[in-house]
This record gives structure tokens, C-alpha cells and sequence, in this order.
């Protein structure tokens, strides 16, 4: 049993709320304004407290500060329509642990109830959080820059919530699929499955279907049994839908409906069915200038961006360079079988100068190839092949200055083929001849692979 403090200006309100708590076999106590609700968390000391944003006497805001500051600060879950949803995401930064939309929706109440109180005491959920989140800070997302941390501390307080939305924003490259891998896997609902889903591979009918899945008989061509959708697959899970600007605003309404209602149905259906999965969304794109030029709803946006996460790109934490090459190294030494010792000074820097244009994903690809050229030891500087853009007139690839002559262009050229062959034959051999594998471990498409393999006459 915990004691739960709610503190709303309703008395109608703060009379659901208690029989709800009640249900759980919670103690309760009540405030009406916002002087009362911090003096009776000060002097009661509760577990949680169910914080209205709008209240006489001190809104939630300026009272949350004061809760935070107590010996045994209480948790806050705040409550908030539709119109607060921009005060309740400042909410969080102050360390509000989540947000309920008013009117509350008793199962998620209970959810969070559940979550955070059910056999446990706050502090012990805090400590399993903060055990969980030094394991995500060893794990998969490397790098220790000020900014990635700022990452890392979002990602925290967001798996803290059982059902918040949220929104990673970040330039092609960056990770953001890894990001929302860890919000799932550090919330209570890791459990569950992680379901994602590229809104941007699938044409619009098809993405519907694979969403919302479809009865039988729905469409030509469609499974006669029917099929559920990638919703019903996350129950009790996360559903990420990575490039999430790519929907169109038909599909953005059908979106907008399930966020609101947690209900959706399947393509020609006619019955509800309830959604029990976090939806985490990604996008590179710039959504305010999509809502500005109508063609992305303002409404959704605002649903979606309950909590926003911006990764930033690998140029401007440019310390983070050198753990995350080591670190796809290790992985390439495992995956290779080669005995790798460590990148030399000399590739180290050439790293570090590079602008990484496409960001961790480039690196990635940058240091498999260079781990493909070199049989194990340490990978010399000659082995890094980093992509370029176009310079200053008369500046050679790799930054060297001096014309260009008719003789040096053509020699270049042949050196240059001769250097392409052989590292598609490294590619091919060190594959055992798996064209797909070889040609993304090369950063080329297929296609131009096997162009390439005909060029040079390789079998």
C-alpha cells in the first residue's frame, strides 16, 4: 500500500481519482490548490502525487520545484488536457515523471500505478533505474560528449513513463532507431516487443494494411484469413515508426485518432480495438516546417511531441569519433575473426578530421571496410577510405595540393581502378561471395556491384 496525495482543483475529479487508488488498495489524501499541495506532501510525505497543472494558489509548475527539493521527494505524475500538452513537457524537464491527459483514462492510471508503487518502494524503482541506465551508458549508444549524455538523460527519464509518446529527431545516420531501442528496453515494458516499422518503404495502401492490419476480404491480393497490423503486434510493447514525416495526412489523421482514443481499426473493419503499445516516432525532418506548409497536421505533432529527444550529429561531438570506432572495431574483430589490436594514430586522426557528412552510419561503414583491408593487427591510416566532396580547383582527395596534369590524371585513374578491384575482391573474399553483404560492407548499392564485377572482369 502507498500514499498517493491528488491535488486538483475539482473536487469531482479528485473523487475519481481516490477511487481509482482506493481500488488499488492505496492510501490517499487530497489538495485543492497549490499552497495546500505542498504542505501536505511536506508534512505527509506521500509516495506519489497526482499533480493537476492548473490549479489556485500555485499552478503545478511553479510548485514542482518545491516537491523535487523535499528530503524523500514524492513522484510526480502530472495531469493535463489537451491544451497543456507544451506545460506538461516543461513539466517533465523539472522532473515530473509523467503525463496523463485529463479526462484520465482509468487502465493507464492504473498502469502507472502498478509501474512505479506495485511492490516496491520509490526508492527502490529508482534505484533499479539508475542500475539500468549504467547499463545502457555501457551499452550500444557509445560516447561520452556533453551532448550524447544529454541524450542518455532524456532516454532515462522518458522509459520511466509507462506510455508517453515520444519524438527522436536527428539527421540521417545518427542512431535514432537506437535511441528508441533503448527508451523500450529500459522501461517497463521491455518485456514486451519492439516493433518497428519504416514509414517511408512502404507505398500508402500497404503501410495502412501493415499498420492497422485488414479483414478478410479487405483488398485484392491481401491474405483471405485477414491479418492483424504491427499495433496489435506491440501490445504491451513499443511500436517505432521511424520516418514518421514520410506519412500522408490521410494516414496522419488515422494516427492522431489512436493517440487520442487508444483505439484504431483494421482496414475494412468496422470494430474498435484497443491499442496497448508506446509509440516512439523518429523523423530527419524539420516537422514545424512540414505543419507550416501543411503537410503535417499540428494537432499530431503536438500528440507526438510529449517528450522530444534530439540526437545530434557526429560532427558536433566530434570526442565521441574515436570510442565509436574502437567500438565497431571490436564488433568487426569478433564478426571477422581477426585479430585486431586497435586502430593506428595515424587513422585515428584521419577520423577525427573527417566532417561525417553521414554521420555514425558512415563511420560504421568506413571502419568495416577498413577492417576488410587489413588481415588483423593494427589498422594503418591507408586502410581508412573516407568519403570526399568537392574542394578548392586543383586540390587532390585527400587534401593534398598541386595541379593536375594530363599524365598524373590518367595514372590516378588506372591506380584508382586498381585499388577498386582489389578491394572488391577483398570485400568478395572476406563474404565467402555474398554480393549483398560485400556491397554494403563497400557503401555501394548491389546494382553498381555487379556493374563493377563486369567492369573488371571478376567472377
Amino acid at each position: 500500500m502507498a500514499h498517493i496525495l491528488i491535488a486538483d482543483d475539482d473536487a469531482g475529479i479528485r473523487a475519481g481519482l481516490v477511487a481509482i487508488c482506493m481500488a488499488g488498495g492505496h492510501r490517499t489524501s487530497e489538495a485543492g490548490t497549490g499552497a495546500e499541495t505542498l504542505r501536505r506532501a511536506q508534512s505527509e510525505g506521500p509516495d506519489l502525487v497526482l499533480l493537476d497543472l492548473r490549479m489556485p494558489e500555485g499552478d503545478g509548475l511553479s510548485i514542482l520545484p518545491g516537491l523535487a527539493a523535499m528530503e524523500d521527494a514524492p513522484a510526480v505524475v502530472i495531469l493535463s488536457g489537451f491544451a497543456d500538452v507544451r506545460t506538461a513537457v516543461q513539466a517533465m524537464r523539472l522532473g515530473a515523471a509523467t503525463v496523463l491527459e485529463k479526462p484520465v483514462d482509468p487502465p493507464g492510471l492504473r498502469e502507472v500505478l502498478d509501474r512505479v508503487l506495485s511492490g516496491r518502494s520509490i526508492k527502490d524503482e529508482r534505484d533499479r533505474l539508475r542500475e539500468e541506465v549504467a547499463q545502457l551508458r555501457a551499452g550500444p549508444i557509445v560516447g561520452q560528449s556533453p551532448a550524447i549524455e544529454r541524450v542518455l538523460e532524456h532516454i532515462e527519464k522518458v522509459a520511466a513513463t509507462p506510455r508517453s509518446t515520444a519524438l527522436i529527431t536527428g539527421e540521417s545516420g545518427v542512431g535514432k532507431e537506437l535511441v528508441a531501442r533503448a527508451v523500450h528496453d529500459l522501461s517497463a515494458r521491455s518485456a514486451g516487443p519492439f516493433v518497428p516499422l519504416n514509414c517511408a518503404a512502404l507505398a500508402e495502401g500497404l503501410l495502412e494494411a501493415e499498420l492497422f492490419g485488414y479483414e478478410p476480404g479487405a483488398f485484392t491480393g491481401g491474405d483471405p484469413k485477414g491479418r492483424d497490423g504491427l499495433i496489435a503486434a506491440a501490445k504491451g510493447g513499443t511500436l517505432f515508426l521511424d520516418e514518421l514525416g514520410e506519412l500522408d495526412l490521410g494516414l496522419q489523421a488515422k494516427l492522431l485518432r489512436v493517440l487520442q482514443e487508444k483505439t484504431y481499426r483494421r482496414v475494412g473493419g468496422t470494430l474498435d480495438l484497443t491499442m496497448d503499445a508506446r509509440i516512439v516516432a523518429s523523423t530527419n525532418r524539420d516537422l514545424m516546417e512540414m505543419v507550416e506548409a501543411g503537410t503535417f497536421r499540428e494537432d499530431l505533432f503536438y500528440r507526438l511531441n510529449v517528450f522530444s529527444i534530439v540526437v545530434p550529429p557526429l560532427r558536433e561531438r566530434p570526442g565521441d569519433v574515436a570510442a565509436l570506432a574502437t567500438h565497431f572495431l571490436a564488433q568487426f574483430t569478433e564478426e571477422l575473426g581477426r585479430p585486431y589490436t586497435g586502430l593506428s594514430d595515424g587513422a585515428l586522426a584521419l577520423l577525427q578530421g573527417h566532417s561525417w557528412p553521414g554521420n555514425v552510419r558512415e563511420l560504421r561503414n568506413v571502419i568495416e571496410r577498413a577492417a576488410i583491408m587489413t588481415p588483423g593487427g593494427e589498422v594503418p591510416a591507408s586502410a581508412v577510405v573516407l568519403g570526399t566532396r568537392p574542394g578548392p580547383a586543383g586540390a587532390e582527395p585527400n587534401g593534398d595540393s598541386g595541379p593536375w596534369t594530363a599524365d598524373s590524371l590518367e595514372e590516378a585513374e588506372l591506380s584508382i581502378e586498381r585499388m577498386e578491384a582489389a578491394l572488391i575482391r577483398r570485400a568478395l573474399d572476406v563474404t565467402k561471395g555474398n554480393k549483398g553483404r560485400a556491397a554494403r560492407a563497400l557503401g555501394i548499392h548491389r546494382s553498381t556491384l555487379y556493374k563493377k564485377l563486369e567492369t573488371y572482369g571478376i567472377e
